[in-house]
Order: C-alpha cells, then structure tokens, then sequence
C-alpha cells in the first residue's frame, strides 16, 4: 500500500466523507471518554481546534465545555495569511466562518504560544510511531514548529494508526498522544 501523506490524504478524507453524522458524534463521544483517561487534567494553558462538521472531524465542543468547567485557560486557531494565530476563548467569544469554512473566534485577543502545555491537533490519520498526516496546508506544522518542546501534542483520531507514513521530513512534529475510539496511544515512551 502506498503509505505517502498525499495517498494517506486523499484516502482518509473520502473514509472520513463516508460517515455520517450520527457515526462522528458516537466517534467522537468515545474519544472523548478515552481522553478523560489522561493525566492532563492539571495544566492551566490549553490549545485546541474547533471541530468543522462539513469535514466530519473529531468533535472538540465537548473538551472545550470540560475545559471552561475546570476554570482552564482555552485558546483556538484564527488562520491570518500562512500563519495561525493563538486565540484566548471563554464562554462569552463570538464565532464567524473563515474562507477554509472553519469556525473562528471574531476576537483578536492573540496570546503568545509559549504559554501553552497541551495542543490537541487536528489530523486525517497517524501512524504507529506517532506521526501524523494533516490537511497539507502546513498550518499546524508550522505552529507545532515553534512552541516549547515540553508541551503535550494530542491528536484526535476517527481511525486506528497505519505502520507507517513513509514521506516523514525534518518538520514534522510528533504526537505524545493519539486518542481514537478504542484507546489511548501513548508515544512518550519511545
């Protein structure tokens, strides 16, 4: 099987297309089950994308409730050029669409990224060693490339890992966890 990110894209987009939307949101409520597992509950500074129903992602509506529940600080992406910016939200932030059709705080409140200790990445699949294949616009990449290296990468997964992507490069960044419907994978060890 041809194992590239741009087979693995394609694939994984029309797989994630096929589902509808009952089987993300059962999906989606048993990876969140598995996350509670995780001994991340007691940082303060805490990263995550918000979830595009047209592309069936992962739902993340229920981690950022958690979050705001637990009195955690919660910031998002805003895409501005090639750039993402680091987004503070809370309950009262106001939401409008972006041209790639993701929902966006209407705020411009940018906080710098080094406050962050936990990222939740958005991504298409990952493989066993705990890379990831994303959208192919180099966003998350980027971002991922300039923060500390003690903060915790999580990605969220409809799909159990692949063996292996073969194109890995330089910049691409690691996952510590990938949580999926049926468990948690834990890349910090190894």
């Amino acid at each position: 099987m041809n194992n590239s990110k741009f087979f693995l894209r394609k694939s994984f987009k029309k797989q994630r297309s096929l589902l509808d939307i009952n089987q993300v949101k059962g999906l989606s409520k048993r990876i969140f089950e598995n996350l509670l597992e995780l001994n991340i509950w007691d940082k303060s500074f805490y990263h995550l994308y918000l979830s595009n129903q047209i592309n069936n992602e992962v739902e993340t509506d229920e981690i950022v409730n958690l979050l705001f529940m637990k009195n955690k600080r919660v910031f998002v992406p805003k895409i501005l050029g090639k750039d993402l910016l680091n987004i503070e939200i809370d309950n009262n932030t106001k939401y409008s669409l972006n041209q790639l059709g993701i929902r966006e705080p209407i705020s411009s409140n940018q906080k710098d990224a080094s406050l962050l200790e936990v990222i939740f990445v958005p991504l298409l699949i990952f493989d066993k060693l705990g890379h990831r294949v994303g959208y192919g616009g180099g966003y998350y990449d980027k971002f991922l490339g300039n923060i500390k290296d003690d903060v915790l990468k999580i990605g969220l997964s409809l799909f159990e890992p692949i063996d292996k992507i073969q194109d890995i490069e330089r910049h691409d960044i690691r996952l510590d966890y990938s949580i999926t419907p049926k468990r948690v994978y834990d890349f910090t060890l190894g």
